[in-house]
This record gives C-alpha cells, sequence and structure tokens, in this order.
C-alpha cells in the first residue's frame, strides 16, 4: 500500500504531462519519376522539359487550366448547385458545433433562479396549524469542473481539428467536383467530334455507294461492290446512333452533377482548340503535402487523435468541481428586497478515481487504437496521391507522344484513300482496298478524336492529384 501512494505523485505527473504531436515518418520522394512537357506557346510542336522546380499546375485557378468561358460557367454552377457539396459544407457546420459545445465546457455557466414556497405544517399541538414560507432570488453557477490539468483542452482541441479536417475535406469535394464537370465536357467535346467524322464518313461512303451502283449499272463493277458499300453506309448510321446516345446520356449526367433536370448543355467549342496548358508541371513532391485536401484532413484528424489520447489520460486525475450562489434570501415573500437579506454560498467538490472496472483505461486503449488506424490511412492517403500524380504525369507525357503518332497515322490513312480511289477508278485496284482504307480512315480519326480527349483528362486529373485550388477557406 506504501508503494502504490509513494508512485502516484509521478503517475500523476506523467498524466499531467502534454505529449507534442508528431507527423508520422513517410519517404518523399526528391523528384517525381516522371514530368509532363511544358508546352511553349507560340512553338507549335515543340516543348521543353519543364523542371522540377517549376511553379505547379495547381498554383491556377480552374479558369487557367482550361481557359473556355462556357466551362467554368458550368463549374461554378455545379459549385453552387450540388448536392454532394451541400452536404460536405453541411458536415463542417455540424463539426463547428460540437467544437461550440467543447468550449463552451471550459467556462462556468451562470443562471438566474428564483423560487418562493408557502407550506402548512402541523404543530405540537395536533389542533394547531403553523404556516411557514421562504424565498430566494439569486444568480445560481451550476457545478463547474475547473479544467487544472488541460483535459478539456485536450477536448476542444480535438473538436477543433475535425473542424479543420471537415472543411479540408468539403474543399476537396469541390476540386472533385470541378475535375467531374471538366471531364464530362470533355466526353461532349468528344463525342461532338466523333459525331462529326462519323457524319463527314457517311456523307463520303454515300456518295461512294452511289458511284458503284452507277458503276454496277454500267457493268463495271459487280453486286458485292454494291452490298459492301452498303454496309459501311449502314455501319455509319448505326455507329452515328449510337454516338447520339452517348452524347444524350453524357448530357444527362453533366446536367445531374450541375443540379439541372437532364437536358441539353450548351457548348460551342471544338475539342482541337483546346490546348494542354503551358508549363502543365507537378511542382515539388513535398508540396503535396500541404496541397491535398485529403493528405491534410488525415493529419488534422491524426492531431485530433493525439488529443483525444490526452484527454483520455488526464482522465485519470482528480476533478475539481465549483458551485456558487449569489443572491436574496427570506423567510417572508414580503420581505425579499429588504436590506440584509443578501445570501451566498461556494461549494468546492474534488472527485478522485478510485474504481471504475477498467473504463478509464478502456477509453485510452480506444483512442490509442484511433490513432495507430489514423496514422496507417495517413500513411496510405500520402502514397495514393503520389501515386496519382505521378499516373496523371507519365499519362501526359506518353499520351502527347501517342496523340503525335496517331495524327500522323491519320494523315497517312487520307492519303492512302486518296490514292486507293483513284486507282480503283482507274481499274488498278479493287473496291475492297478502298472499302480497307476508307475504314482504317475512320478508326483513326475517331481513336485521334479519343486521345486527344484522354489527353486533356489527364491535365485534369493531374489539377485534382495536385490538390489544385486548395485554400482552405472553409475552416
Amino acid at each position: 500500500m506504501k508503494r502504490i501512494w509513494a508512485a502516484l505523485p509521478a503517475w500523476a505527473l506523467a498524466a499531467c504531462q502534454t505529449v507534442p504531436y508528431v507527423a508520422p515518418e513517410v519517404p518523399v520522394p526528391g523528384q517525381w519519376a516522371h514530368q509532363a512537357p511544358a508546352v511553349v506557346p507560340g512553338a507549335a510542336g515543340t516543348a521543353t522539359q519543364a523542371s522540377e522546380g517549376s511553379a505547379s499546375l495547381a498554383d491556377r485557378p480552374w479558369a487557367q487550366v482550361f481557359p473556355v468561358p462556357e466551362l467554368t460557367a458550368l463549374i461554378d454552377e455545379a459549385l453552387l448547385g450540388s448536392s454532394e457539396l451541400v452536404v460536405a459544407i453541411e458536415r463542417v457546420e455540424l463539426a463547428r458545433a460540437q467544437y461550440g459545445l467543447e468550449r463552451a465546457s471550459m467556462f462556468p455557466s451562470l443562471n438566474a433562479a428564483g423560487s418562493a414556497t408557502r407550506q402548512r405544517l402541523p404543530g405540537a399541538d395536533p389542533s394547531s396549524n403553523v404556516i411557514s414560507e421562504g424565498a430566494t432570488l439569486a444568480l445560481v453557477m451550476p457545478a463547474w469542473e475547473i479544467d487544472l490539468w488541460g483535459k478539456l483542452a485536450a477536448r476542444t482541441e480535438a473538436a477543433r481539428r475535425d473542424v479543420l479536417a471537415n472543411a479540408a475535406l468539403a474543399q476537396g469535394v469541390r476540386t472533385s467536383l470541378a475535375a467531374q464537370v471538366a471531364t464530362l465536357y470533355l466526353d461532349l467535346l468528344d463525342l461532338d467530334q466523333q459525331l462529326a467524322i462519323t457524319r463527314r464518313t457517311l456523307d463520303g461512303r454515300r456518295q461512294s455507294l452511289r458511284l458503284t451502283r452507277a458503276r454496277f449499272d454500267e457493268g463495271v463493277s459487280s453486286i458485292l461492290d454494291v452490298r459492301q458499300s452498303e454496309s459501311l453506309v449502314a455501319s455509319s448510321e448505326q455507329a452515328i446512333a449510337d454516338q447520339r446516345r452517348r452524347l444524350a446520356q453524357t448530357e444527362n449526367a453533366l446536367s445531374t452533377l450541375l443540379g439541372r433536370n437532364p437536358g441539353p448543355i450548351t457548348r460551342s467549342v471544338p475539342l482541337e482548340a483546346l490546348v494542354v496548358p503551358a508549363e502543365a508541371t507537378a511542382g515539388l513532391p513535398s508540396e503535396l503535402l500541404q496541397r491535398r485536401p485529403d493528405i491534410r484532413a488525415a493529419e488534422e484528424a491524426l492531431r485530433g487523435a493525439s488529443a483525444n489520447i490526452e484527454a483520455a489520460r488526464k482522465a485519470f486525475l482528480p476533478s475539481v468541481t465549483l458551485t456558487t450562489m449569489l443572491g436574496l434570501a427570506s423567510p417572508a415573500l414580503g420581505q425579499l428586497f429588504d436590506s440584509g437579506r443578501y445570501a451566498w454560498s461556494l461549494q468546492p467538490a474534488i472527485g478522485v478515481p478510485l474504481f471504475d472496472a477498467g473504463r478509464l483505461q478502456s477509453g485510452v486503449e480506444l483512442a490509442e487504437a484511433q490513432q495507430r488506424i489514423l496514422v496507417e490511412q495517413y500513411r496510405s492517403t500520402i502514397r495514393q496521391a503520389f501515386r496519382e500524380v505521378s499516373d496523371a504525369l507519365v499519362a501526359i507525357e506518353q499520351l502527347g507522344l501517342q496523340r503525335e503518332a496517331a495524327s500522323r497515322v491519320v494523315s497517312a490513312n487520307r492519303e492512302r484513300l486518296r490514292v486507293t480511289r483513284a486507282r480503283y477508278l482507274s481499274g488498278v485496284s479493287s473496291y475492297f482496298e478502298v472499302l480497307d482504307a476508307e475504314r482504317q480512315l475512320f478508326d483513326t480519326e475517331v481513336a485521334l478524336s479519343q486521345v486527344t480527349r484522354t489527353r486533356h483528362q489527364a491535365v485534369v486529373q493531374l489539377y485534382l492529384a495536385l490538390g489544385g485550388g486548395w485554400r482552405g477557406d472553409l475552416s
């Protein structure tokens, strides 16, 4: 027993100590394995390698990533009408209200209280009665726990970190919402271009069908050539119907994202008019830790967990409460405001936890387990962020090379079709060669449109992966 009492001061001192927050160690690369080429304005077809210290793409607002006014207007509309963003913002308000409750517990409360009594009691003689009165009017401070050890301050700090974490997540929803709008908008531009290619191809195939029928009537071509030409016309019409379906469904998806009812989306900029932003770089990898909203949210959650551990440990310490009253009291209601009726009381109390069946220790273990989980989630979030940035960088780099090659393929196939048609009309080539050349040109033109769209979307994904636009303005 003497040993227990001797150990109590050291135990209490250890519980009082505040453990400083230390961020978990996470390996951060010194530079990115890939870096998107920076397109120099005015130098068509040329690119220079951006340095690792270049300004990050995410330093720009959305309006400068793709300077398309109608896209900017769509993003602004989505930010105003998104139910997902409204819910995220309300979560911030919920966390802020909880923080207000925790912070208020650190201060005493003051109530005004008044009471009056009048009662009839039997006296010493049962035949006689005694009537008594009493009245009080006072300011009362209910039991207030004095935060000697910082337990309430730790709980308040945990609640404040929860506000900051939810604010970061809400900003992440904003950035993600803008990226979704931009991605769907690029899908629409790609489908517009594919539809234009298919219509142009259909016009050419209808003209070829008329020519083939005329040659068949003259006995120059066979009925097989006519049927092959009719098949190509029908396949183009089928492709147009499919592209119109996908266009309508993509417009409906974007309308829903904007908070509208399904309907058409106005667009006037062709996909070919968009260019990759100059210096689409990622900056330094270490900057990502401060830029990404999900990383900031994970870090704030981790700081909050540390504060919860501190509060759980300090729950073992004695609690000191204070109850006071100051006012007027009188045995008769009519004499309540007479001079000399002042009354006051002061009731300090101290409580020491002796036995709780392990509840307090379980609270510490719970908080520590939550912290360990959050540490792994923090590390996983950072690794995922590095991966997303690296994926976007290599996509921009390789898709740029792929688009250049696809452009050369389209040019070669256009020339091939021109020569094949001339040879067919001269009787040198068969109609099957013409059909094959048409199919190759159509497929490669569609592929070029798709790779162009995908490269622009890679820029959007890079902006999202970098946490672009995060300013922490919701905290």
